[in-house]
């Protein structure tokens, strides 16, 4: 008898991808007794209904997304719904309510304070980061931009880099104001950079961001820590702020020596 379960345990370990990636970090999972419950508690809630037991990329985006949206917001609930089709078929009536394809999972809704209020990420759209970021963006009026992005910095700075060296120091005063607002230490930290990076393309010119891109890249790819490869990531998205499409500010003269 023992011989009979080691061999279906081994079977049954076998069969178990090797990327199998069972945890979505802040996500919450739901069934169909808590499912309604739980959305309608919440202003939005994004749920991705998949197969049990999910792994790979678009589970990993959804998890990249889960961590970004709960350092962005406390309005949106991140949730996932494990559907079985063998067993006791659990969640596929749930499933079968909002016509998940269990051929094509995973299926993405996003709630607006009812189980019946909804939109669902179309099919032909792929799982990434960034496009489940757009998706509520599109459709809520919550911001989870880039990590380390603050929505408020950004706005005023949409083409800072081709803007008059007056209007350059008046904007890094503002800012340097609503950074001492701040309580949150990420954020002060973020808030930091900003203005770091406000002065120096004011005092060096375009340039200047090239350069501390590429500078930034090559620590990134070196032997860092991964707390230290998101902080370089947070500074990278930040700089990217800063980028236009065409410069039209003549840069400083250097000073002769």
């Amino acid at each position: 008898m023992m011989h009979i379960l080691v061999t279906l345990l081994l079977v049954a370990c076998h069969s178990i991808p090797t990327t199998w990636a069972v945890t979505c970090t802040g996500c919450v999972d739901l069934d169909e007794l808590s499912f309604q419950k739980t959305v309608e508690r919440f202003p939005y809630s994004i749920v991705k209904f998949d197969i049990a037991y999910p792994y790979g990329e678009k589970h990993e985006a959804f998890t990249a997304f889960s961590k970004s949206a709960h350092k962005a917001t406390k309005d949106l609930l991140i949730a996932t719904v494990g559907v079985k089709d063998y067993g006791e078929l659990e969640n596929k009536a749930l499933g079968d309510r909002y016509k998940v394809d269990d051929k094509n999972f995973p299926s993405i809704f996003l709630f607006k304070g009812n189980a019946d209020e909804y939109v669902q990420l179309p099919s032909h759209v792929d799982v990434t980061l960034d496009n489940l970021k757009a998706f509520v963006s599109a459709n809520t009026p919550l911001y989870i931009g880039r990590d380390g992005c603050i929505k408020e910095f950004n706005e005023v700075l949409k083409n800072y880099a081709n803007i008059p060296d007056a209007e350059q120091l008046k904007l890094i005063e503002e800012l340097k104001a609503k950074q001492e607002q701040l309580t949150d230490p990420e954020q002060q930290q973020n808030a930091r950079a900003y203005l770091i990076y406000m002065r120096k393309i004011h005092e060096v010119g375009y340039d200047f961001l090239e350069e501390e891109t590429k500078r930034l890249l090559r620590l990134k790819a070196g032997k860092v820590t991964e707390a230290k490869k998101e902080e370089l990531l947070r500074k990278l998205n930040i700089l990217e702020v800063f980028r236009v499409h065409k410069v039209t500010k003549t840069a400083p003269e250097k000073e002769e020596l």
